[in-house]
Formats: structure tokens, sequence, C-alpha cells
């Protein structure tokens, strides 16, 4: 990242101030469901059916645990609900677009001529699970590490019956961020100007309220994050 460069976008960072939206919206209000978010540049179709979406990615272990229930009733979702996630590794890149590497902002042209399409076949950090009958959904993963401009996040999508409902993300809170960043392999890349204060789809999701999983665990062991993902019936809703 050039120093002109980095010196703009600084200053644009330092015009955001998420503190008061994720305060404000870090419990969901009765019968309020998840925020949504786009599913990003990086979604590839067809991620592996499996609970361990590691393959060989160093970094440390996360157990990922979502429960999908109807925003108004608190119970499982009806039908046949499937969920992915897809995420950076502990350097920032995500799989299927390696050569773009954990600096994607200054190729974006290049990535919008391509519209997006893959660069590479592999498939790591990203997998797809059914829900049990309770509507839980199971992953192990790694903690993502930081790219630009991007605090650490993983994408969440759930589908039923071909047909989605809700697609977000899942955020880190500001302590787990530091402790992940002070331990290898994330320390070897430096400290990330990216954070939760500052991330524009926070900024644009008002909070991103139901978007914050709790934690257990530390570095060494490695954490459980556990989230409930709230979903309003609609026409999208399975038979």
């Amino acid at each position: 990242m050039n120093a002109v460069y980095k010196t703009v976008l600084a200053a644009t960072l330092a015009r955001i101030d998420n503190r008061k939206r994720i305060h404000d919206n870090a419990t969901l209000r009765p019968g309020q469901a998840t925020a949504r978010r786009s599913g990003g540049p990086y979604y590839i179709a067809g991620a592996p059916v499996r609970r361990d979406v590691r393959e060989d990615r160093p970094g440390i272990p996360l157990t990922l645990r979502v429960r999908m229930v109807d925003a108004h009733t608190g119970q499982p979702l009806p039908g046949d609900v499937t969920g992915e996630i897809w995420h950076a590794d502990a350097n920032g890149n995500y799989s299927g677009y390696l050569s773009y590497g954990s600096e994607p902002v200054t190729a974006a042209l290049t990535m919008a001529l391509r519209r997006f399409r893959p660069t590479d076949t592999s498939r790591f950090l990203r997998g797809r699970q059914p829900a049990n009958p309770d509507g839980v959904i199971e992953f192990l993963t790694i903690v993502p590490g930081w790219y630009t401009p991007r605090t650490l996040h993983i994408h969440f999508k759930a589908t039923a019956g071909g047909r989605r409902l809700v697609t977000t993300e899942f955020y880190f809170p500001d302590h787990i961020r530091e402790q992940v960043l002070s331990t290898a392999p994330y320390a070897s890349r430096g400290p990330s100007m990216f954070v939760n204060n500052n991330d524009f789809e926070i900024l644009l999701a008002n909070g991103s309220p139901g978007s914050w999983p709790q934690f257990t665990g530390d570095p060494a062991s490695g954490y459980t994050a556990t989230i409930t993902v709230r979903v309003k019936p609609g026409r999208h809703w399975p038979s």
C-alpha cells in the first residue's frame, strides 16, 4: 500500500465512527431480524458440504455454532435449512482469489472487469452444512485475518429448499480482535487500521444488529463463537 493511498484511506476511515451504532444495536428487539448484507465479491457457489473447512490454513481454531430461528417465535426454521460460510485466511486471502492477495482495493478495476470471477481452484475456508432439528449449524474453521479495507468478519448465507433466507456477516468484538492480531500467525502482518469502529459494512448496516456472536476461549486453546440468526417469514419462506 503506497504512502499517498494509505494517507487518503486513513483520513477516510477517521470520518467513520460506528461505536454508538454498535452499542445501540447490540441486542435485537423482539421480532427484529438479523441484519442483511451482500455476499461481497468473494462468494463462490457450490461450496463443499463439510463441517471442517480449514484444509491447510494455519490460524487460531474457531468453532462456529449458528442457530437459525423465526424472528417472531424464536423457534427453529421449518424446512431443509442449509448454512454456508466463507472468509479470509490469517493473511487476509480468500480461496479462489489468491492472485489479488490481501490488498484487493488496489486491484478493484481488475476485479470489476473480470466481474469477480475466481482466479484459481482453491476452496479453503468455504463450506456448507445442513441444520439439525434444533436449527443449529456448526463449522470448524479458523479466525480470519484482516484485509484492505475490512475488519475481521465471516460471511454467512442460509438457504431452504433452494431459496435464500438470509445473507449476513459475523463480527469479532474488539477484545477478541486484539487478542487474535497479537498472536502468530496473525501478528506477523502488524496492526491493522481496519477495525469495527471504522468498518463501512457495519456503518451501512447501522451497527449490524444480530451479527455479533458470543465468544468463549482464548488464542491458545481456540475460540467458540455462538450466534442466533433470526429470519422473518416472507415469500422466501420454505413450505
